[in-house]
């Protein structure tokens, strides 16, 4: 079994051959962030950064990483709840709120940053951005292969709900990627309505460990 899943398995006492997802509750996006320090993960991305506030829980808790976070920072289709100067707005904060940490913000579509990244070069990456269904599958597509083996690929929201602004097929998208790539085990992880201090989660996130 390679270490990380290992890992996973010991810390949480998981039976992996459950059918999956298996629901991991006791992590929350803290407690993962301490996982990866844990783990030795130094270098990952972040799909979908908005004001900062998840990627500074990564480097407040891992003071070695080297953080890439991506981001349009602009309205798109599928997602359309905020305006450009609200976003705007967003990218200067993250700007200031994460310039005491190894990161580097790029302003960018997903799928036109992907490209800027060598295979097997993150040791993870949390997907966070588009959650319309086909944003959803490009991004864990695409982003797997930026990990390295053994390293961890996980995102969150993972729930599924439709209005006029903002779509979220998460957990319609993630499944059928899993399933399609005959991904075992994958993971759910925490419990909804879960309040950790910093963040209300309200949701799940979803994670596997690349093989």
């Amino acid at each position: 079994m390679d270490s990380t899943l290992n890992y996973f398995v010991n810390k949480f006492n998981l039976d992996i051959n459950r059918k999956p997802p298996i629901n991991i509750p006791n992590i929350n996006r803290t407690i993962m962030a301490q996982i990866l320090f844990e783990l030795g993960f130094t270098v990952g991305a972040e799909i979908g950064v908005a004001e900062g506030k998840h990627a500074e829980v990564l480097c407040c808790n891992n003071p070695n990483l080297k953080l890439y976070c991506i981001d349009s920072w602009q309205g798109y289709r599928g997602y359309l709840d905020y305006l450009d100067d609200r976003l705007n707005r967003f990218y200067d904060t993250a700007k200031q709120k994460l310039s005491k940490y190894d990161c580097i913000l790029i302003k960018k579509f997903s799928m036109d940053a992907v490209l800027d990244f060598e295979d097997e070069s993150l040791d993870f990456v949390y997907i966070d951005g588009g959650h319309d269904f086909k944003n959803v599958v490009n991004d864990v597509i695409e982003w797997s292969k930026k990990v390295r083996k053994d390293g961890v690929v996980y995102g969150h929201d993972f729930k599924r709900s439709k209005g006029k602004k903002y779509i979220n097929n998460v957990k319609d998208a993630v499944p059928a990627y899993m399933y399609a790539n005959n991904i075992v085990p994958w993971f759910v992880l925490g419990e909804l309505g879960h309040n950790d201090g910093m963040f209300k989660e309200g949701t799940q996130s979803w994670m596997y460990v690349k093989c």
